[in-house]
């Protein structure tokens, strides 16, 4: 008799929790999840939404939460970020602060809007210790919802230049992160 092989992905009894790690393999990771700064208000001069920067605050704040994030031991190897304009530029910020070795990675689903694209991008950085998401409201807020309880409408307000670690249970996906922290931008810059 043949033994039952383990369920893959495409077998009908899948599940994102069923998936057995090498014993070598890492089991956590550290997620910090960064809405962009605040940016220019949409029309007007910035008639297309992915056109629009930050705003001078935007990046005076920025700055000093990156004064912040050091201050909280914020351990990131890694940014990965939406490539729209106000969020890379948020990105590059936290980078040259950080003093950051590896670039920039960018990644369109932190752009689309879809938290199961996200969810699907982060494994390929299940190597790192600590990666930092630099994206965009209400996909942030459902992504740290969904990773944190397994559903997508627990109400999260990541405020622009708000960060939230989460600490990932890398043999899954959904419901595989714990919430150490969670900081309002203000906060976070009062702490530089």
């Amino acid at each position: 008799m043949v033994p039952n092989p383990s369920p893959t992905p495409t077998s009908p009894k899948w599940r994102p929790d069923t998936l057995k790690l090498k014993s070598r393999q890492r089991t956590t990771m550290d997620l910090y999840i960064l809405r962009h700064g605040k940016a220019e208000p949409y029309g007007g001069k910035y008639p297309a939404d992915h056109l629009r920067p930050l705003m001078p605050k935007g990046r005076k704040r920025t700055k000093l939460s990156v004064k912040g994030m050091k201050s909280v031991d914020v351990n990131v190897d890694l940014i990965v970020s939406s490539p729209i304009l106000r969020a890379r530029q948020t990105a590059e910020i936290v980078h040259e602060g950080l003093g950051l070795k590896n670039p920039i990675e960018f990644s369109d689903s932190l752009a689309s809007g879809s938290v199961t694209g996200v969810m699907s991008a982060i494994q390929a950085y299940y190597s790192y210790d600590g990666v930092m998401l630099v994206g965009h409201e209400p996909t942030l807020s459902e992504l740290i919802s969904t990773m944190s309880s397994g559903l997508y409408h627990v109400a999260f307000n990541l405020k622009p230049g708000g960060l939230c670690k989460l600490r990932v249970n890398t043999a899954r996906i959904a419901q595989s992160a714990t919430i150490e922290w969670f900081l309002p931008p203000k906060l976070l810059a009062a702490m530089g």
